[in-house]
């Protein structure tokens, strides 16, 4: 089997940066938004579910005893690696798939483990998988999608495997992640593609043994219920092999800061 190429997943930490001005919180992961999500099975450290538009430092307390100061808003809104669930809609994350076209997207109903590709760990990876005898799987670190080009059970059909997030903040922010190949031999490669609101903001073309892959970043702006669609696409519709690394982070464009 391939090796699993490891990435460094930009996990970010609860807390202060430390800074004589603007103080930054990358991430304030509450207890409160679900818990800690434990560690990452896949290699990293997984945190707890990003904490939203509206969380507070629960690590900051007043020294003379008084209420605890506000902590600057949470820069980032949504993480696929740390967000990631079984369940439907949690944080505001769905897992499904589309025909080509992000406004047909149809929510995965089966929960699965990955199969045809196995990593050196041995570690069997929790994804969401299509009720159709279809190749289509998403799990935390990325997804398979299935094409019209596919091999036995699969029926030959495009299903390119999509990850959505509907946003509950308004404003400015950057979308980063990263994508890369995860099973490296007999791909022809994917299309790695983010949308907003049906909008395609970026597509990245990765061959079929690009393990390096690539680190991308978009500006967007976004209003409440405003869908970011992460979406893997099997190059001229060939899904052999397509197991690929694609993750999403959204991040505010202007987070609060104190002089």
């Amino acid at each position: 089997m391939n090796a699993l190429m490891r990435f460094p997943v930009r996990f970010a930490t609860l807390g202060l940066a430390l800074g004589a001005c603007a103080p930054e919180i990358e991430l304030a992961r509450l207890p409160a938004r679900g818990g800690s999500a434990g560690t990452d099975a896949l290699g990293g450290s997984g945190g707890v579910p990003s904490g939203g538009s509206g969380g507070q430092n629960q690590e900051a307390g007043a020294s003379d005893g008084g209420e605890p100061p506000s902590a600057p808003e949470a820069r980032i809104l949504a993480d696929s690696v740390a967000d990631f669930s079984l369940t439907q809609g949690d944080y505001g994350w769905f897992y499904g798939s589309d025909s080509g076209d992000v406004a047909d997207f149809e929510p995965l109903a089966r929960t699965s483990v990955i199969t045809t590709f196995v990593p050196p760990s041995k570690d069997l990876w929790d994804c969401w998988a299509s009720e159709a005898t279809h190749w289509t799987q998403i799990f935390r670190l990325g997804a398979h999608p299935n094409g019209t080009d596919t091999s036995p059970p699969s029926v030959a059909v495009l299903e390119r495997a999509v990850r959505r997030w509907v946003s509950d903040y308004s404003g400015d922010v950057i979308i980063r992640g990263e994508a890369a190949k995860l099973d490296l031999i007999g791909s022809n490669g994917v299309v790695a593609l983010v949308y907003v609101d049906g909008v395609e903001l970026r597509s990245i073309t990765l061959a079929g043994d690009d393990s390096a892959g690539v680190a991308y970043e978009v500006p967007a702006t976004l209003q409440v219920g405003s869908k970011v669609d992460f979406v893997l696409d099997p190059r001229d519709g060939d899904d052999h092999h397509d197991l690929s690394r694609f993750t999403g982070i959204v991040s505010r464009a202007n987070p609060a800061t104190t002089q």
